[in-house]
């Protein structure tokens, strides 16, 4: 397990969080109807799980809607751990992978919201090298950037890195060769090297000029870290995850938890459910060092839907005031210039850490200005002001086919009995 040391300033931070955690509130259940949402229709969304399970496209699934300030459908269904047949529960401990962004994303923002950090400040301010920084122009000559990457562009994935293993540019390969990352994880001891290395690579384009999902989130990880003096986990800890109550939440799976963390799961081109990751033989997310701000964290639903009732509540939760409203409206508007579109999803917005439904662009049933994401194993969310709903999909699959995604959208926006469209 990552070890952190405490200082001072860390001890008057545990004191703050254990205070707040003191009182953080348990999330309130209702009925469906005093929420303007059908019982009857909500359970078009329990049959589409158990279907799904029934059918093999994941072996388990849970799944949490709020509405209104409290939730009204919950289910868990299928298993947690298809080799030893441990049955997925309420309390289990799931792999969120890129969900993990909008939570490091407001991890950053706090720090702004202090003035500790700012948003277009050069982030060569923190890391040696990255005043150096050079771009690799289409001719094939490496020419210097001709602006500092910053913040709000590892914010927006507007920075001008990439990933490695999802393209075949040559930054790619160079990022392969360097071994930050393979075909699926991360190769780097830790985000310290990753940031070092990455001083000395290309960019793939001048920072702020195009949208690419990137290391951008990691390397804003390790951002927290040195503007804190904390390491990730801790900071995260004691700042937010403990404030918002969100106590079943690890970057390292403790080894009394181990029993409520299960597999992870492709499906073949046969339709046979394949075992990616296995908390035994390949242990990921237990004695780590890479502590992943774009990728790493482990939790229960319940956890997740606590951040989502922060982000919906306007930044607080119970007696935790974890952002202004003010900011977390700079960070869910679709912020990128006229033209510039995400990779994912053509047509859509992005904020600092978000994807946002523009103004006048439906997916789906989803209500333009509505804010989400999503993480490799499956799981998404998505957050609704005008509706003030709350969508949120546990299940652990690699390559979720979209449909799948938007068809629980569908199904969940058609129980809804008064709207605000």
């Amino acid at each position: 397990m990552v070890m952190t040391r405490l200082n001072v300033v860390m001890g008057l931070s545990l004191f703050a969080a254990m205070a707040s955690t003191a009182l953080a509130v348990d999330l309130p259940r209702g009925s469906p109807g005093n929420a303007g949402m059908s019982a009857e229709r909500l359970e078009r969304v329990r049959t589409e799980l158990n279907r799904l399970v029934e059918d093999g496209e994941f072996p388990g699934v849970t799944a949490m809607v709020a509405r209104r300030g409290t939730i009204v459908f919950e289910h868990t269904t299928g298993l947690l751990d298809v080799q030893t047949g441990a049955e997925l529960r309420p309390d289990s401990l799931l792999r969120i992978y890129s969900m993990t962004k909008p939570i490091t994303s407001v991890g950053a923002m706090m720090l702004v919201e202090e003035g500790r950090l700012l948003l277009d400040e050069p982030v060569a301010n923190y890391f040696s090298g990255w005043e150096r920084l050079t771009v690799l122009e289409e001719s094939g000559d490496i020419v210097p950037a001709s602006a500092p990457v910053t913040p709000r562009h590892l914010l927006m994935h507007t920075s001008g890195l990439t990933y490695g293993y999802d393209g075949d540019s040559a930054i790619d390969l160079m990022y392969r060769e360097a071994r930050l990352i393979d075909d699926w994880d991360y190769l780097a001891r830790d985000t310290r090297e990753l940031v070092e290395t990455l001083a000395g690579i290309p960019l793939l384009f001048e920072p702020g000029t195009r949208w690419r999902y990137s290391f951008a989130t990691d390397v804003l990880g390790h951002l927290i870290e040195r503007v804190s003096g904390e390491s990730l986990d801790a900071y995260l800890q004691t700042r937010l995850l403990g404030p918002l109550g969100m106590t079943d939440s690890y970057f390292d799976v403790p080894p009394d938890a181990v029993e409520r963390f299960g597999t992870d799961h492709i499906i073949g081109e046969d339709g046979e459910l394949i075992v990616q990751d296995n908390p035994r033989e390949d242990p990921e997310f237990i004695g780590v060092t890479f502590l992943a701000g774009g990728g790493g964290l482990v939790m229960t639903a319940e956890d997740y839907m606590r951040f989502c009732f922060m982000m919906l509540n306007g930044g607080a939760l119970g007696g935790a005031r974890i952002l202004s409203p003010a900011t977390v409206a700079l960070m869910t508007g679709n912020l990128l210039p006229e033209g510039m579109e995400t990779g994912e999803n053509p047509g859509f917005g992005f904020g600092l850490g978000f994807g946002i439904a523009p103004s006048g662009t439906h997916r789906g049933t989803l209500t333009p200005g509505s804010y989400y994401w999503a993480g490799a194993a499956g799981t998404f969310f998505w957050i609704d002001p005008a509706e003030e709903l709350i969508g949120l999909f546990m299940p652990q699959r690699i390559g979720m086919p979209t449909r799948i995604q938007t068809t629980l959208q569908n199904l969940v926006y058609a129980a809804l009995t008064e709207s605000r469209r």
